[in-house]
């Protein structure tokens, strides 16, 4: 037998026809040849899917319980809302957070280009392992987002968007200092 870089033209789309007239395999044997390799587990597929995201970590730019400048006048004025402000790679992330009974209600907004995504508020893991609490909320289709009776605590927020994963700094939920 002739190597196919060997072969004519004529040669090559004789085989090319023997090769499409045979009849495909058993299904038993292709299932035998499938299982020689193992599937790929649910862990593994999302960790694959978690790689293919690329890690963006937002700045605060604003912090309304920040000391305000005394020319701010009437805007000065103290407010058990919250209000931060964080940008991350051509995207603002507008948070509140507000007192809900004896709990609180984080509302946000993502301005950018994205059109859908998930928002997730996780306590710190303690240690490195999965976090104790998580809660997940979609993105309506303005980019907003809200989260109800969350308590007092240490968060942190992240925002899956597009191909990137936004990560803010650690939030501080609770009453004013």
């Amino acid at each position: 037998m002739k190597p196919v870089d060997r072969l004519s033209d004529d040669e090559f789309s004789h085989r090319v026809q023997q090769a499409v007239a045979l009849p495909d395999a058993p299904p038993r044997l292709v299932r035998a040849a499938l299982d020689l390799w193992p599937a790929p587990s649910v862990a593994t597929v999302a960790s694959v899917a978690q790689a293919a995201l690329r890690l963006v970590t937002a700045v605060l730019s604003f912090d309304s319980w920040a000391h305000p400048p005394t020319a701010m006048g009437l805007r000065a004025v103290a407010s058990e809302t919250r209000h931060l402000l964080f940008s991350a790679m051509g995207r603002d992330i507008d948070l509140r957070i507000s007192p809900a009974a004896n709990h609180f209600a984080l509302t946000g907004q993502i301005l950018g280009p994205d059109e859908a995504g998930v928002v997730e508020l996780a306590t710190p893991s303690v240690d490195g392992n999965k976090p104790a609490d998580v809660r997940v909320a979609s993105l309506d289709a303005l980019g907003e987002f809200r989260l109800d009776g969350v308590r007092g605590g240490t968060y942190r927020l992240t925002l899956r968007v597009g191909d990137d994963e936004i990560v803010l700094p650690m939030i501080e939920v609770g009453a004013r200092p």
